[in-house]
């Protein structure tokens, strides 16, 4: 799967499951910060986050959420 699909599927995960281990630990890692509620912004700021990250960081976040 492209990185490029991957971002989404992150991003999903997240929105669902913002507490969960790997949602917190991606948005500590991406936003400085684990949230407790995710909003539309956190979700623009994610995938912001995530598009300045290399295809093997997008790859360990996408292998976290699968």
């Amino acid at each position: 799967m492209p990185e490029n699909s991957k971002i989404p599927e992150i991003i999903k995960f997240v929105t669902k499951h913002p507490e969960s281990t790997a949602g917190r630990r991606i948005c500590r890692e991406i936003l400085g910060e684990a949230v407790e509620r995710f909003n539309e912004e956190f979700a623009m700021d994610l995938e912001a986050g995530l598009k300045r990250h290399d295809d093997n960081q997008i790859n360990t976040y996408y292998s976290l959420v699968r």
